[in-house]
């Protein structure tokens, strides 16, 4: 017991001195346009109508102190959903929101842009525009260096860079071309960490693996003009098929604590040796090159299980092809094909169509494009799937290639996306384990934690949920009052107990119960632009 004290003491003394700057609300920056009533209706619920007027009136926002702007108040032409050109992109939403931070003393207060339900969300090839629905051909224009297309989300990370400088068509003639591999990804401290003191000074970016393909950060231009981690806005959207939706996936991430018990995984894949590899293979979540990041889907199985605090009765990994092994829920009747799981989940990570022969009912019914909505959800439920086209069905856009779709997902009660509007390529495709390690056993934002996983910028990524939203989990919560906190650590000094299903109480379990606190002292702190 004395070294569990002198454990708990320097556990308790470490929390100050490690607390990082996490997103707090007041450097979130919500862009809405009252001209799109559901724009300005997803705006009013999130920052409140006291911020947002013109709507039903009586939402108190979810979070104090959140930042708004009206891109109807700013002169900007209206904007459509769904699809835009680079050119209406830079009139309609860039420029609005570069002058509105700049004018209002907010160039290093924000950290983070909501962009909300009825705001577009692809932006065009500025010559061939719809190249990006089509795998084949975006192939050969992002190797000809010449691949602008990006979403409008991913766009905006990079607000305060001209990217678009030079473009006319030709091979790297301007840095919209390609993608610039993201220098926060894999990272495991919340973004606070990075200062942004030089964010809106031009950036120094030289090419990798051909002109117009990669642009990389010139480690030889004066520190100001070299791209880091602070250096980029994390942008995240606030939408689904129906503004309700948006609501009901909002308030799901509120007070957001996971059952260890019950909690399930679903990690799906196909034509795996489910082995951790070392190195890249022909796998489709372990491809390798410029934005390498490990063997993803093994990689996120052996981290929750080797954390030990959830059941591991309730992950369900699958490495092998064909009908039979193909992941589904109880809510869709595929006619008894598939491998069913009815655990309510909190991670769904699927090849999905890339699986291949998925389950379907005979009567027109396949899970291909209705797996998501197959599963039961508990609220944090998080989609992620090995999918080019997840990301594309929303505003007035279906699908493409029967794909699933993050807007389904959310309609069928889930909580956190991430995906892809255009074709991101196997090597590009979002990551889950740092979802696994930053968020559900970490203690970094959604959009924290969403960002780790995304391997570039300027690209095909989408982001969709509560940016500000934090999980816990409830073997952490020692004492059961609802929240993690240093009474945790007191109440586990007195009566030590196993967190993390080894069959012993001991200083692992203690230091999982600091990292979980650690994590709520970084709440109350935030960070602030430096």
């Amino acid at each position: 017991m004395k070294q569990f004290v002198l454990l708990g003491f320097a556990a308790i003394c470490a929390l100050c001195a490690h607390a990082h700057a996490q997103l707090r609300p007041d450097q979130v920056l919500v862009v809405y346009d009252s001209r799109r009533a559901v724009s300005r209706d997803v705006a009013e619920f999130y920052a409140g109508s006291h911020l947002v007027p013109g709507g039903a009136g009586g939402f108190p926002g979810v979070y104090a102190g959140l930042r708004v702007l009206n891109l109807q108040a700013t002169g900007a032409p209206v904007s459509a959903p769904g699809n835009t050109t680079y050119s209406d992109y830079l009139v309609q939403l860039r420029n609005p929101i570069r002058a509105h931070l700049s004018a209002n003393g907010l160039t290093h207060k924000i950290r983070c842009i909501v962009l909300t339900k009825g705001l577009p969300h692809r932006i065009f090839d500025t010559d061939n525009p719809s190249v990006g629905d089509q795998p084949g051909n975006i192939g050969t224009e992002f190797l000809s260096g010449d691949a602008t297309c990006a979403s409008v989300d991913n766009e905006l990370t990079l607000l305060w860079q001209d990217l678009e400088v030079g473009e006319n068509g030709g091979a790297g003639d301007s840095k919209s071309d390609g993608m610039i591999p993201n220098p926060y990804r894999n990272k495991r401290v919340p973004i606070g960490t990075f200062t942004n003191i030089n964010i809106d000074k031009p950036k120094s970016f030289i090419p990798s693996g051909g002109i117009g393909v990669y642009w990389i950060n010139n480690p030889n231009a004066p520190y100001e003009n070299q791209f880091t981690a602070g250096d980029f806005l994390l942008v995240v959207r606030l939408d689904a098929h129906t503004v309700q939706d948006v609501i009901d996936m909002v308030n799901r991430a509120q007070n957001l604590i996971y059952d260890t018990d019950i909690a399930g995984f679903v990690i799906d894949e196909s034509n795996s040796d489910g082995i951790l590899n070392p190195n890249p293979n022909s796998e489709l979540d372990n491809q390798g090159g410029q934005l390498y990041m490990g063997d993803d889907y093994e990689t996120a199985r052996d981290r929750i299980l080797f954390d030990g605090r959830f059941n591991p009765a309730n992950m369900h990994y699958n490495a092998l092809s064909g009908t039979n092994n193909f992941i589904v829920g109880p809510n869709v009747d595929y006619n008894g094909n598939g491998l069913l799981v009815t655990t309510p989940l909190i991670l769904l990570a699927h090849y999905g169509s890339n699986h291949g022969n998925a389950p379907n009912n005979g009567a027109g019914v396949s899970a291909n494009d209705t797996f998501a909505e197959s599963f039961n959800y508990l609220p944090g439920a998080i989609f992620n799937t090995l999918e080019s086209f997840n990301a594309r069905a929303f505003g007035p856009l279906g699908t493409r290639f029967n794909q699933e779709q993050i807007a389904d997902f959310i309609a069928a009660g889930g909580t956190f996306g991430l995906g892809h509007c255009w074709e991101p390529f196997a090597f590009g495709a979002t990551k889950t384990h740092p979802l696994v390690t930053n968020f559900i056993l970490g203690r970094l934002t959604w959009a924290e934690a969403a960002y780790t996983a995304i391997p570039a910028l300027s690209w095909h990524y989408i982001v969709v949920g509560d940016p500000l939203a934090r999980a816990h989990l409830k073997s952490d919560d020692v004492n059961n009052d609802g929240r993690v906190d240093i009474e945790d650590i007191y109440h586990w000094l007195k009566n030590p107990t196993d967190i993390n299903r080894d069959g012993v109480a001991n200083a692992l379990d203690l230091q999982l119960i600091e990292n979980s606190v650690r994590g709520s002292v970084f709440e109350d702190q935030g960070g602030i632009g430096r």
